[in-house]
Formats: C-alpha cells, sequence, structure tokens
C-alpha cells in the first residue's frame, strides 16, 4: 500500500504554508502598489482638471477684443469666398487698395473740421 493520508500531509504541510505566506505578501505588495496607482491617478485627474477650469476661466476673462472678432469674421468669409473672387485682376486690387475719400461735413462755415465716416472708421480699424 501507498503512503497514508497523515504521511502525505505532513510532507506537503509545510510547502502549502510557504506558499500560502507567499500569496499573503502578494496580495500585500498588490495592495501597496493599487493604493499607490489610485494617488497618482488622482493626482493627474486633478491637475487636468485644474488646467481646464483655469483655461475656462482665462478664456471667460479674457475675450477677444472687437478688432480681433472682426478680423476673425473676415477671414472666415474670404474663406468661404470661390477662388474666382480670390483671384482678382491687378487693377482691381490697385482699385481695391486706393485711399477712401474722406467725408467732410460743414458744422460752422468758418471752421471746416474733417470728419470721417462710419465705413471709413471701420476699415481704418481693420487694416491695424
Amino acid at each position: 500500500m501507498g503512503p497514508s493520508a497523515d504521511e502525505i500531509d505532513r510532507k506537503v504541510r509545510p510547502s502549502r504554508e510557504q506558499v500560502d505566506q507567499d500569496l499573503d505578501v502578494s496580495d500585500e505588495i498588490a495592495e501597496a502598489d493599487a493604493a499607490r496607482y489610485g494617488k497618482i491617478a488622482a493626482a493627474v485627474v486633478g491637475a487636468v482638471v485644474v488646467v481646464a477650469a483655469g483655461v475656462l476661466i482665462y478664456r471667460r476673462i479674457r475675450r477677444p477684443a472687437r478688432r480681433e472678432q472682426l478680423k476673425r469674421m473676415l477671414v472666415e468669409a474670404l474663406e468661404d469666398l470661390p477662388d474666382v473672387l480670390q483671384d482678382l485682376p491687378d487693377e482691381l486690387v490697385r482699385q481695391i487698395k486706393r485711399p477712401l475719400p474722406s467725408i467732410q461735413r460743414a458744422v460752422n462755415p468758418e471752421a471746416r473740421a474733417r470728419v470721417r465716416g462710419a465705413l471709413e472708421n471701420v476699415i481704418r480699424r481693420v487694416r491695424d
């Protein structure tokens, strides 16, 4: 007959206890790693939230000036034009670039002051 159950148990018990100890140690290591990685993930998420909030606050506080908005709108409008209109002949470009005539309004015949029109103001702001 083979070895009895008690003999097998005596031979296997030290190995089983060693395996149990090794599993307990690996569980402790895994728990420590999980806690460390959890803290790292929480720090990364917190940093992303702080940066995103900062960007949103900055954009909310610093709204683009009217001039920037107008330039952006004009650029978008020009990008939408067909290619034929974007490739204007040189003569037409020269005519467009000529300065606009000034508009004068006579408030007092003796003192004539130069008064700019609304269109001239808009064009001057866009150029700047």
